[in-house]
């Protein structure tokens, strides 16, 4: 598709930002994980209660994709993305915050630029 072709700036962003996510590796990856992913990336050392609540998805659910963005898959036993970490909240032993790692930065950045980039018609 030639840049003439568009007729929706905002949603041919959407894409460029789909297409940073495709660049993991992964074969898919699905609403959920990027639901999440871009949770934390707005709200980086959120609490995973926090995350919980926000994208209305069970608490097991968001354990198994924080696993899978972060370092290991756990139902596939396989490397995680690595684009996040979990911390032990220092004011609740019981709780966890959740971090981008540099992977995970890194990966914000390239979207950001996706999404700030000029588009202009060939």
């Amino acid at each position: 598709m030639t840049l003439d072709k568009i007729t929706n700036v905002s949603l041919y962003r959407a894409h460029l930002v789909i297409e940073v996510l495709r660049a993991t590796g992964e074969k898919e990856f699905p609403m959920q994980l990027a639901a999440i992913f871009f949770w934390v990336a707005s709200h980086n050392g959120c609490r995973q209660s926090d995350v919980i609540e926000a994208v209305k998805m069970s608490k097991s659910s968001v354990s198994r994709c924080l696993d899978w963005l972060g370092p290991a898959h756990r139902l596939e036993h396989r490397d995680g993305l690595k684009l996040v970490r979990r911390e032990v909240d220092p004011d609740n032993y019981r709780a966890y915050r959740i971090f981008l790692t540099p992977k995970g930065e890194q990966m914000v950045n390239l979207m950001e630029k996706q999404m700030t980039m000029p588009i202009k018609p060939r």
